[in-house]
C-alpha cells in the first residue's frame, strides 16, 4: 500500500477512495444532520401516514451513519505500525 498502512479501509468498493480516519466520516456525518432531520420533518408533514416508513428510513440512515464510524476507526486504528505489532501478539 502507498502511504505505508496494513489495511485499507473503504466504503463502498475497491475503486473507491482509501479511508484516512475518522474525522472526515464525522464531518460527513455532521454535514448530513444538518439538512437530513429537516427533510424527513416535510416529508411527515406532507403525509402523515407514512409515518412507519419513515420511521424505517430513519433507521437505516442512522444504521449506515454507524457503519461509517465503525469504518473511520477501524481505518484510522490500523493506520500505525502500532496496530500490527499488537496484531502479532495476538
Amino acid at each position: 500500500m502507498e502511504d505505508g498502512r496494513i489495511m485499507e479501509v473503504r466504503m463502498e468498493d475497491k475503486k473507491a477512495a482509501a479511508l484516512a480516519g475518522i474525522d472526515p466520516i464525522v464531518a460527513a456525518i455532521q454535514q448530513r444532520l444538518q439538512t437530513r432531520p429537516k427533510d424527513w420533518l416535510q416529508k411527515l408533514q406532507q403525509n402523515p401516514s407514512k409515518f412507519a416508513d419513515l420511521e424505517q428510513e430513519i433507521h437505516r440512515a442512522f444504521a449506515q451513519m454507524a457503519d461509517q464510524v465503525v469504518a473511520g476507526l477501524l481505518a484510522e486504528s490500523t493506520a500505525g505500525s502500532d496496530f500490527a505489532d499488537a496484531a502479532k501478539k495476538k
